[in-house]
C-alpha cells in the first residue's frame, strides 16, 4: 500500500484545499449549466432539441463510469497524475466543445470533459479527508458542500449570462479556465511523491484494489444510500417542474427560481451541517436533515399547492437535504484511511447513477398516479437512505474498532 498522508497539525492548510473546492465546483457546474445551452444550440445548428439534449448523457455516462475505477488509479499511480490529468482532461473537453463545428465535435468534447470530471470529483473529495485534521474534516466537508451546491444552482445562471454577452461557446471558455487554475493552483501548493518501488500498476492491481474497495465495510451501504438520497432529491425536482408547467401553466422562470431555493438552501447551510456533524454525531445530523426534507416533501403532498407555500417547502427540502448530503460525503470520505480514493471512487459512481437513474424510476409513478405518488415514492427512497447510511456508518465503526 502507499503512504497515505495525514495532515501533520491542527492547522488547516487553506491553500491546499482550493483546488479541490473548485475542482468540485466545475464538474457539477459544466453537468448542470448546459441545460441553459440546449436550446440556443438546438436553434443555431438546425437541430432537433432531443439531438442537442444529448449533451447531457454524453457527459454523465462516461462521467459516472469513469469513476469506478479513477480513485483505484490514484490509489496506484498517485493522487497528483490522477488529478493533474483530470483537470487537463476537463479543460481539454471544454475546448473541444467551444471549438467545434458540428454536433459530433460536441458530444465528442462533453464525453471528454466526463472523463476528466469523473477523475477530479472523487480525487478531490477524498483529498479533504487527508488534508485535514480529522477532528474538522465534517466542517471542511461542509464547504465542499457548498461549493459542489454553487456550481449546481449557479451553473445555468453563469451559462445563460455568458450566452447572451459572448456566445455559447464562452461558457466552456469559462470552464476550462477554471479547471486549468485549479490545476496550476494545485502543482503550486502540493509536492510529487514517489512512487512506491515494486508496484505493478497494472490490470490485476486495479482489479485487487477496487475489489478491496467493494469489501470495505459500510462502503456500498454509504454508496446505495446516497444512491436512494438522490433518487428522491432529483425525483421531486424532476416531476415537480413537470406538474407545475402542465397543470398551473407556470412560467418557466418562476419554476427556475423555485427549483433554485433549494440550491440555494444548500449553499448557506452545508457548511453548518459539517460543523454540526463534527459536534453532534454525524448519524445524528444525517436523520436531522434526511427527516427535514421528508417532512417537506410530505407538506408539498399534503397541502393544497400555492406558489408561497411551496417555496417554503423548496427551501425547507433544500435544508434538509444539504445537511443529509454534507453528512453522508463525509461518512464516505471517513471509511476507510487506507482505501480512501478508491473507497470515495466507488461511492460516487453509486451516487450518480441515482442522479440517471432516478426519472426512470419514478416515471412509472408518475405515469399511473401522478404527482402524489412519486412524492410518497421519494419519501420512501429518503427513508430507504437513512436506513442503509446507519446500517453502513456502523459496521464501518465496528471494523474500525475490531
Amino acid at each position: 500500500m502507499p503512504e497515505i498522508p495525514q495532515p501533520q497539525t491542527e492547522r488547516i492548510q487553506i491553500t491546499g484545499l482550493i483546488p479541490p473546492y473548485l475542482g468540485s465546483m466545475i464538474g457539477p457546474m459544466g453537468g448542470v449549466g448546459v441545460v441553459t445551452l440546449i436550446p440556443v444550440v438546438a436553434q443555431e445548428w438546425s437541430l432537433a432539441f432531443s439531438l442537442a439534449a444529448l449533451v447531457i448523457p454524453f457527459y454523465m455516462i462516461p462521467f459516472i463510469v469513469v469513476q469506478i475505477f479513477s480513485g483505484s488509479l490514484a490509489q496506484i499511480f498517485g493522487e497528483r497524475v490522477s488529478l493533474i490529468s483530470g483537470f487537463f482532461l476537463y479543460a481539454l473537453g471544454c475546448g473541444i466543445c467551444a471549438l467545434g463545428p458540428d454536433l459530433s465535435w460536441l458530444l465528442g468534447g462533453r464525453v471528454v470533459q466526463g472523463i476528466g470530471a469523473g477523475f477530479t470529483i472523487p480525487i478531490c473529495m477524498a483529498m479533504i479527508g487527508e488534508l485535514v485534521p480529522p477532528r474538522h474534516v465534517g466542517k471542511a466537508m461542509g464547504i465542499l458542500g457548498l461549493f459542489y451546491t454553487s456550481g449546481i444552482t449557479l451553473g445555468p445562471l453563469v451559462s445563460g449570462l455568458l450566452e447572451i454577452r459572448y456566445g455559447w461557446p464562452s461558457f466552456f471558455y469559462f470552464l476550462a479556465a477554471v479547471s486549468l487554475c485549479a490545476c496550476l493552483l494545485y502543482l503550486v501548493s502540493s509536492k510529487p511523491r514517489p512512487r512506491t518501488e515494486g508496484r505493478r500498476g497494472g490490470l490485476g492491481e486495479l482489479m485487487t484494489t477496487l475489489g478491496k474497495a467493494l469489501a470495505q465495510p459500510g462502503a456500498l451501504q454509504v454508496g446505495f444510500a446516497a444512491f436512494f438520497l438522490f433518487v428522491g432529491f432529483i425525483g421531486i425536482m424532476t416531476f415537480t417542474a413537470q406538474f407545475l408547467k402542465a397543470s398551473h401553466s407556470l412560467p418557466t422562470d418562476k419554476i427556475g427560481l423555485l427549483l433554485s431555493s433549494s440550491g440555494l438552501a444548500g449553499i448557506l447551510v452545508s457548511p453548518v451541517a459539517g460543523w454540526l456533524g463534527d459536534r453532534f454525531g454525524k448519524s445524528r445530523v444525517f436523520v436531522a436533515g434526511a427527516a427535514l426534507a421528508a417532512g417537506a416533501i410530505a407538506l408539498m403532498a399534503l397541502w393544497p399547492y400555492s406558489y408561497g407555500a411551496y417555496l417554503t417547502w423548496f427551501l425547507l427540502f433544500g435544508t434538509g437535504a444539504a445537511m443529509a448530503w454534507t453528512i453522508l460525503n463525509t461518512m464516505a470520505v471517513e471509511l476507510s484511511p487506507d482505501l480512501r480514493k478508491p473507497v470515495t471512487s466507488v461511492y460516487n459512481a453509486i451516487k450518480f447513477t441515482g442522479y440517471a437513474a432516478a426519472p426512470l424510476i419514478l416515471a412509472v409513478l408518475w405515469d399511473r398516479f401522478h404527482l402524489t405518488a412519486v412524492q410518497w415514492g421519494c419519501i420512501g427512497a429518503v427513508a430507504i437512505a437513512v436506513i442503509l447510511a446507519l446500517a453502513g456508518h456502523a459496521r464501518a465503526q465496528r471494523a474500525a474498532c475490531s
